[in-house]
């Protein structure tokens, strides 16, 4: 019997073989410099609390706190994601912003004991996109701590991250996939502007850009992962690499600077009334000043759309009403089973929201996140509408189709939607028709299960319509459980009527703000199914 070796599998393990040996090392050591032409500047803002939390020894990173007695590179139980955003350097920025000398002198110190210890290739601190990252936060605040500093130290750093950038050119980037491929062909970018002996390399960095753009960016200027904050994340780097472009005196390619006002109107969609961002597809809190300045470094005059066609959000945004809804595909990469979930908010006031992403590294929290019950939609036996898995690496998947119309008239907006992510188990289609009067202040809506074949798993029992709501809103169900009314933070009130006398109040949680376990309440209306049957409700508002 023969037998097939994959050579891509072989030639990557031959690679990391090679990079563990002395001679790899000598040879990145042979080659090194610390001449620069150009010194980048990092313009974001950060967190002074944060900086000063961490020169006090305490470091928070994805809600998992480590105290560090005497350096922050001594051992410790963290978890890998937590050590990975160490070993970027992404906090540097937080530092920066408490701006003593303390604050200078530990970064000092942080960057020498770092290069003492790591200076050595190893499988997770040079991995392609830690690299990036690390790359880019040091060279962009070089100014802050480094410019100062005495030769020896400059020296020192300077010809570190020359290794490191000289690996990262040679290693081409075939350690990672997918999103964090930005990082690393940023990282590329920025010793390629920084280091006079690197320049020959742009070219190459600015060709691979182009190429991610057009794997990771859809022809509506969504990113492909469906995530408001990743959107965001992704469309902040386009940002700052041509401003790297700009002050290296090259010419930002159209594609890049088309990309980026394209992005940045599809970034204003993803907003909510509250002015801060939709908590779709593992989206996390991103901070309204970050979110304002990334808006407006993108100087986008291009009209927020009402829908994306590629990735099948529909919006409605008229009269002091927004409804956005995902009436797409989940995405296979990082699936959440919020087929048809909305969020809505009145005003600045957000009202019906999903439950939004872990911001911590746990499998129980993260599967709880992902599942169609954390999501304002309807879900049936409590069975996820879509196969959720943690870490999923080639799992075959239940993944729902979805799709969707909308029709407006006048003041009245309609939007059409169904999925087929029951089909296979129960038989039945979930279709969603939501009818929004801006005028009169009313949303109206109808789910209904439909028989769509006679091939399925099991008989469907019974369904659980979920409406989350934002913390800060107060809501009491009345004695008949046939309605349910809301107070707004700015004293308005809602009512929500179904037409299932079934109405009941519980107790939920939120995870859209920063860093923070909220708790909140959200409306469930369930009943046994009766397919074909249609499930009318509404939210008005009380005059």
């Amino acid at each position: 019997m023969k037998r097939f070796i994959n050579t891509s599998v072989l030639k990557k393990s031959l690679y990391l073989l090679y990079y563990k040996t002395p001679v790899y090392d000598f040879f990145l050591n042979n080659s090194l410099s610390k001449e620069v032409s150009n010194i980048l500047n990092d313009p974001w803002e950060g967190d002074s609390q944060i900086g000063h939390n961490i020169l006090k020894g305490y470091i928070t990173f994805f809600g998992e706190t480590i105290n560090y007695k005497s350096s922050m590179w001594e051992k410790n139980v963290s978890t890998a994601i937590w050590k990975e955003e160490l070993h970027s350097f992404n906090w540097i920025k937080d530092i920066k912003a408490v701006g003593t000398n303390e604050a200078r002198s530990f970064l000092r110190k942080s960057v020498y004991e770092w290069v003492l210890k790591y200076n050595k290739w190893s499988l997770s601190e040079w991995r392609s996109d830690i690299i990036g990252k690390r790359l880019y936060s040091l060279l962009g605040n070089f100014n802050f701590f480094c410019s100062s500093a005495d030769n020896s130290f400059q020296k020192l750093m300077l010809e570190s991250l020359f290794k490191q950038g000289n690996h990262l050119i040679k290693n081409k980037l075939q350690d990672i996939s997918g999103y964090h491929r930005i990082f690393a062909i940023k990282g590329l970018i920025a010793i390629s502007i920084t280091y006079t002996k690197l320049s020959s390399y742009l070219d190459f960095s600015i060709e691979l850009l182009l190429s991610e753009i057009n794997i990771q960016v859809f022809d509506d200027g969504s990113h492909y992962l469906k995530s408001p904050s990743k959107h965001s994340e992704f469309l902040q780097n386009l940002i700052d690499i041509r401003s790297y472009l700009v002050e290296a005196n090259y010419k930002t390619p159209k594609k890049i600077n088309d990309c980026i006002l394209k992005m940045a109107s599809v970034l204003k969609f993803y907003k909510n009334g509250g002015e801060t961002l939709t908590t779709f597809n593992n989206s996390k809190h991103t901070n309204k000043k970050l979110l304002n300045q990334i808006i407006l470094r993108a100087n986008s005059k291009i009209k927020i759309p009402e829908s994306l066609t590629c990735s099948g959000f529909q919006k409605i945004a008229h009269n002091k009403i927004n409804l956005l809804m995902d009436c797409g595909p989940p995405v296979g990469e990082d699936t959440y089973a919020g087929s048809l979930s909305f969020e809505l908010s009145i005003g600045k006031n957000q009202m019906i929201v999903n439950c939004g992403s872990h911001y911590i590294n746990n499998k129980i929290w993260t599967e709880a996140m992902k599942s169609t019950a954390a999501h304002s939609t309807l879900s049936i036996d409590n069975i996820n509408s879509s196969d959720i898995f943690f870490n999923k690496s080639k799992k075959k998947s239940r993944i729902a189709n979805v799709w969707s119309q909308r029709r407006k008239q006048g003041n009245c907006h309609w939007i059409d939607a169904a999925h087929s992510g029951y089909r296979d188990i129960f038989g039945l289609i979930h279709s969603r028709k939501i009818h929004i009067d801006s005028e009169k202040k009313i949303i109206r809506g109808q789910d209904y299960l439909s028989k769509s074949n006679k091939d399925y798993q099991r008989i469907a029992k019974k369904y659980y319509l979920r409406f989350h709501l934002f913390p800060d809103i107060e809501v009491n169900v009345t004695g008949s459980k046939k309605k349910a009314i809301l107070k707004l933070p700015d004293g308005t009130g809602w009512e929500f009527m179904c037409s299932e006398p079934k109405i009941e109040i519980k107790e939920s949680i939120y995870l859209g703000q920063e860093q923070k376990i909220a708790k909140n309440s959200h409306i469930l209306v369930s009943d046994i199914i009766i397919p074909e049957k249609k499930i009318r409700w509404l939210f008005k508002l009380i005059k």
